[in-house]
């Protein structure tokens, strides 16, 4: 079907002769409940046709028809185009918004003349998701949004949130109200290559972080295009705005900066101290409030062991618990922190680093480097696959070295 491009490419299409003539007269019909999706059909083509709002079922041939079938996979569809009506089925009511994303895909390409076809499609991943880090640098709750809408556009069902990192700390916890107040900003960033530059802008960054009532208007608009929100709260490492704020949760009795560079820092929470779990719990207590996700990140990747070899409390912890190093120490707290999130009915996922000490079969791996993988998969646990040379943003697209001048 040459004239009929639609991303991703569907799993089968026909195309077939004439087309459907789409207008402001053309009525969506709605049966099953499938009120969100046809509402939000309406809104996504409206910059290029005003249609009606949906109305219910009618015994009346003609306008777009949108139904559920349970024979189908749950987020799969069938869409049959003819001259006289566009028929729509959906293993689920995410299944039918996806049909409704492709046909948005041929109104933009086609205007009101749309082609007969028949459409039939189902994911070959449960788990299709994009990561957004608002840490490094911060997005204002509508490019949020907006960024939700292209996932949605491309039948994306998770957005994977940075929200915690050594550069600051973005969410509103209420019972530790330093988060916000002082890991929130930091004094400046660094400019040019995160490895090599040593030069800074000067400029105060922040303080930027989503209330409580922003992130649930979030969560919601996302759960409307059938995305579902998944928090990343980095941890042991990756923490450095965290002990900017409350200096006790670390190995050193000493004052931090919130990080105004890239990179891994030595400095990460103490796995000796019980007030450290006592934090933990209180932060996450209040993003179960704020994420009804099935998953929570917790992050786990790199993190240095540097401090707990010199720390007092992280070695008498090791010695109790009878652990054989600080590989089993990052377990540890990984096994506990993750019997928070089971009280709650969630589940773990942590970055592939998880695995060096031991981790337990029902905790997810999201694996981003490449030397990890085969152990990793022969864990049996369940494995996203985010490998970084082909997913990752920030490495170049070409070995060749830069000049100045090409940047």
């Amino acid at each position: 079907a040459a004239d009929l491009t639609i991303l991703p490419q569907p799993t089968r299409i026909t195309q077939e002769e004439g087309h459907f003539r789409l207008s402001s007269r053309t009525p969506i019909h709605v049966a099953d409940g499938l009120w969100n999706p046809a509402t939000r059909f309406v809104e996504d083509v409206a910059e290029v046709v005003t249609l009606k709002a949906p109305q219910g079922e009618s015994k009346r041939a003609g306008g777009i028809r949108l139904h559920l079938d349970k024979t189908l996979p749950t987020e799969g569809y069938r869409m049959a185009v003819t001259p006289r009506e566009i028929r729509i089925e959906g293993g689920s009511e995410a299944g039918v918004y996806y049909a409704l994303q492709s046909l948005r895909q041929l109104v933009v390409a086609h205007q009101d003349r749309i082609p007969c076809c028949t459409i039939e499609d189902a994911p070959n991943f449960a788990y299709r998701g994009a990561h957004m880090d608002v840490v490094r640098h911060f997005f204002t709750v509508e490019e949020v949004k907006r960024y939700l809408d292209i996932l949605a556009a491309h039948k994306l069902n998770r957005l994977h949130w940075h929200l915690t990192d050594d550069q600051g700390w973005r969410i509103e916890i209420k019972r530790y109200p330093e988060l916000t107040a002082l890991a929130s900003k930091r004094n400046e960033t660094l400019i040019g290559h995160c490895l090599r530059s040593t030069t800074y802008d000067g400029i105060p960054y922040g303080p930027y972080f989503f209330t409580q009532e922003e992130i649930r208007d979030i969560v919601k608009y996302a759960a409307e295009r059938y995305i579902e929100v998944i928090p990343e709260i980095d941890m042991p490492g990756h923490m450095v705005a965290t002990l900017a704020s409350y200096p006790h949760l670390g190995c050193r009795d000493e004052k931090f900066e919130v990080r105004t560079r890239w990179g891994i820092s030595k400095d990460v929470l103490c796995v000796g101290k019980e007030s450290t779990f006592e934090f933990v719990e209180g932060v996450l207590d209040e993003v179960f409030s704020l994420f009804p996700s099935k998953y929570i990140h917790l992050g786990g990747d790199e993190c240095p062991r540097l401090r707990w070899k010199e720390c007092p409390h992280c070695q008498k912890r090791i010695q109790e618990e009878g652990l054989k190093n600080e590989d089993e120490l990052q377990s540890y707290f990984m096994h506990r922190v993750e019997k928070m999130l089971a009280k709650h009915n969630r589940k773990m996922i942590g970055w592939d680093e998880i695995i060096y000490g031991g981790i337990n079969k029902s905790a997810t791996i999201m694996l981003w480097n490449d030397r990890n993988r085969a152990k990793a998969i022969s864990l049996g646990n369940d494995v996203i696959l985010t490998p970084k040379y082909y997913c990752y943003m920030d490495y170049y697209q070409t070995k060749r070295p830069l000049s100045n001048k090409e940047g």
